[in-house]
C-alpha cells in the first residue's frame, strides 16, 4: 500500500487551463492558490479546486503581485511556486526570490523572454553569432543592413506567435516592416523591435526537459512556415533528419539552455540549421503550441504537459523520460500537423468539411480555431489561422500527407464588403 504524500500547497502565478487539476492529480491533497490577471479568470477550468483566487491588473507593478504573494504565504505557506505560461514570468521570478522558492532566476527569465538579451547572453558564451540589433526607426534597420547586408529580419523583442515578423529585402521594405512590427508589438510587455540578419536554413523546433541543470532532448520537431510572415503551418514529429544532424542540433540546444541557466521545466526552442551552423532563433520557458506535445505523446508515450504539472510539484522526472524513450513504443512512427489558412480577409460565415475530414484514414483531431461570426485577417500570426488537422502515419511523409488532406476538406466562407465567398483552407499557406 502507497504512502500518502504529505500535503502541499502550489502558488501558480498566471493560470495554466487545465494544469492546476493535473498538478493536483500528481500530488494528492495539493492545495493551489492563483494569482493572475482579469482576462485569465474565464479560461481557468476547475476553478471550485482552487483554494484562493487573487486577481491583480496587468499593469499592477512587480511589487504589488509580490505582496500578494506575501499575503498568500503568510495565512497558507507555500511549498511551491509555478507559471505554467509566458505571461508574468518577471514578476514570478520575483515572487520566487523574495518568498525563496524555487524557479527560474530573474537573469533566465530576463535573457528567455527579451529576444536581444538571449543573443548578448548567448555571444557571450560563445555560442552563435548572429548580428541582431535593437531598433526604434528606419535609421536603425538601415544601420544593421551597412553591416550585414540584405535580407533581414524584424521582429518584436518580446515577441510570441510569429506576430509582427517579416522579412526585408531592402530599404523599400523597411516602412511596413516596422509597421508590421508595431502591431505585432501592440499588446506584449515591450514594444521594442529587433532586427537581425537573416538566417536560411531548414526550421526545427527541439523540446527538452530540463531537471536539476541537467537537460534531456525528448525530440527534434520539423517546422514548416509560410514565407511572408513566418507563421507556423504545420509540424512533423520525429523530424526526418540524419542521426549526425539530430545530434549536432540537440547538442546546440542544451548548451544553449546552460549559458541561459536553465535548471528545471519542459522547454520549446527553435532553431534553423545551416551545413555549418545550428543557429538557435528563439527558446520558451513552456512547452510547445501547435499541439506538438500532443504529437509527441502519440510518437513517443512521453506527455510533456504531464511533465510540467510533475515538475511543479516536485516529482523527479528524468530517470522516467529516459526509460520510456528507450522501451518499444507499439504507437505510430510519425505525427503531423497542418493548418487551414485562407487566403480571405472578413467575416467567417460558414465552415465546411469537418466531419469529411474527421472520416480520413489516420486523421486524429480536426478543430475549427475561428468559428462562424469571427474574422479573418489572412495570415498574419499563429492566432489567425483558421483551423487544424492532426494524423499520424507509418512515416512522416504519409502522416503529413494525411494531415494535409484532412485540411483540403475543410473551405471557410466569408463575407467581405458585403459579398460572401468561399475560400479553401490551403490558400496562401506558401
Amino acid at each position: 500500500m502507497s504512502e500518502t504524500p504529505p500535503p502541499q500547497h502550489l502558488l501558480i502565478v498566471s493560470g495554466g487551463r487545465d494544469l492546476p487539476d493535473r498538478a493536483r492529480d500528481a500530488w494528492p491533497g495539493l492545495r493551489t492558490t492563483v494569482i493572475c490577471r482579469p482576462e485569465v479568470v474565464p479560461r481557468l477550468r476547475s476553478r471550485e479546486k482552487i483554494q484562493r483566487l487573487i486577481v491583480l491588473r496587468e499593469d499592477a507593478p512587480v511589487e504589488e503581485w509580490v505582496a500578494a504573494a506575501r499575503f498568500v504565504h503568510a495565512v497558507d505557506p507555500v511549498d511551491r511556486l509555478t507559471n505554467f505560461t509566458e505571461k508574468d514570468t518577471e514578476k514570478t521570478a520575483a515572487i520566487g526570490l523574495d518568498l525563496g522558492l524555487g524557479w527560474h532566476s530573474a537573469e533566465t527569465v530576463r535573457a528567455v523572454a527579451d529576444k536581444y538579451a538571449m543573443r548578448r547572453v548567448l555571444a557571450e558564451a560563445g555560442i552563435g553569432g548572429v548580428v541582431a540589433e535593437t531598433v526604434h526607426d528606419a535609421e536603425g534597420v538601415l544601420k544593421v543592413a551597412e553591416r550585414t547586408g540584405y535580407p533581414l529580419i524584424c521582429k518584436p523583442v518580446r515577441g510570441v506567435a510569429s506576430k509582427g515578423v517579416t522579412r526585408i529585402d531592402g530599404p523599400a521594405d523597411i516602412p511596413r516592416a516596422l509597421e508590421w512590427g508595431a502591431e505585432g508589438a501592440g499588446d506584449l510587455d515591450a514594444p521594442d523591435l529587433l532586427v537581425e540578419e537573416f538566417l536560411s536554413g531548414d526550421e526545427y523546433s527541439v523540446e527538452c526537459v530540463s531537471e536539476d541543470g541537467e537537460h534531456l532532448a525528448v525530440g527534434v520537431t520539423l517546422k514548416i512556415s509560410e514565407h511572408d510572415h513566418f507563421v507556423e503551418v504545420g509540424h512533423v514529429v520525429p523530424a526526418p533528419l540524419p542521426d549526425a544532424d539530430e545530434r549536432r542540433i540537440r547538442t546546440a540546444v542544451t548548451d544553449m539552455l546552460t549559458a541561459l541557466g536553465v535548471r528545471r521545466g519542459v522547454t520549446h526552442t527553435e532553431v534553423i540549421v545551416a551545413e555549418d551552423a545550428v543557429h538557435i532563433v528563439e527558446t520558451h520557458l513552456r512547452p510547445a503550441g501547435d499541439e506538438i506535445p500532443e504529437l509527441w505523446a502519440r510518437v513517443s508515450g512521453v506527455d510533456l504537459i504531464d511533465v510540467v504539472a510533475r515538475q511543479a510539484v516536485g516529482v523527479k522526472v528524468l530517470d522516467d523520460l529516459r526509460a520510456t524513450l528507450a522501451a518499444p513504443h507499439d504507437g505510430p512512427g510519425a505525427a503531423a500537423i497542418w493548418y487551414a489558412c485562407p487566403d480571405a480577409v472578413g467575416e467567417i460565415v460558414e465552415v465546411a468539411g469537418e466531419e469529411e475530414a474527421r472520416a480520413l484514414e489516420g486523421v486524429v483531431d480536426v478543430e475549427v480555431l475561428r468559428e462562424p461570426g469571427k474574422r479573418l485577417k489572412g495570415v498574419t500570426g499563429s492566432f489567425a489561422r483558421g483551423a487544424h488537422v492532426c494524423a499520424v502515419g507509418t512515416s512522416q511523409d504519409e502522416a503529413l500527407r494525411r494531415a494535409q488532406e484532412g485540411v483540403r476538406k475543410l473551405s471557410f466562407t466569408v463575407r467581405s464588403d458585403g459579398m460572401a465567398a468561399r475560400h479553401e483552407a490551403l490558400a496562401s499557406t506558401g
